[in-house]
């Protein structure tokens, strides 16, 4: 009888370890945007970018909360911060490649369609990516980077700075470990 209960639970255990790296996560994620607020170039940058992968679709999620992001003008961090809800910023996209992390490649360079969601309004936008490979001893990672424009009244980002322009240049990147 313990027999029977020892290799079911080590069938949950494995199932569950299984399942579990279908999916790679990352809370610390870097990511890196450019604007003219009053025709004043500004950098705002945030290591809170939450991203995730499916290993299997290679669908990336990213979830930004814009409060997290830092500038070089205390206005528009006050601004920011004084806020009282979460100003989420999402994205989602699919890397068209369905290989790049089971073996080593040269760099992969592509458009990536990326829909871009902030308050229940969406768009799509057009994002230069590259997928690098990356040799880390006897272990595989990829760095994934990515720049392209979001158009700030597309979205509603206009209301949020008082004389934001009308894009705001965006770049990150992120490295991501070869499923094991």
């Amino acid at each position: 009888m313990n027999a029977k209960y020892f290799i079911l639970i080590i069938l949950l255990v494995s199932y569950y370890k299984v399942s579990a790296q279908k999916i790679y996560t990352t809370e610390e994620g870097h990511i890196m945007m450019m604007a003219l607020v009053d025709d004043k170039s500004v950098k705002a940058e945030s290591h809170k970018l939450t991203l995730y992968l499916d290993y299997d679709s290679k669908v990336v999620n990213g979830v930004l909360d814009l409060k997290t992001l830092s500038t070089d003008i205390p206005e528009v961090n006050s601004s920011l911060k004084e806020l009282e809800d979460p100003l989420m910023l999402r994205f989602t996209g699919t890397i068209p490649s369905q290989d790049f992390l089971s073996k080593r490649h040269e760099s992969i360079n592509f458009n990536w369609l990326v829909t871009i969601t902030y308050q229940g309004k969406s768009y799509i936008s057009q994002f230069k990516a590259t997928i690098t490979h990356i040799e880390q001893g006897v272990s595989m990672s990829c760095l994934i980077s990515a720049r392209g424009q979001v158009l700030v009244s597309d979205i509603g980002l206009d209301s949020l700075i008082q004389g934001l322009d009308d894009t705001i240049q965006v770049q990150f990147a992120q490295l991501v470990l070869k499923l094991e």
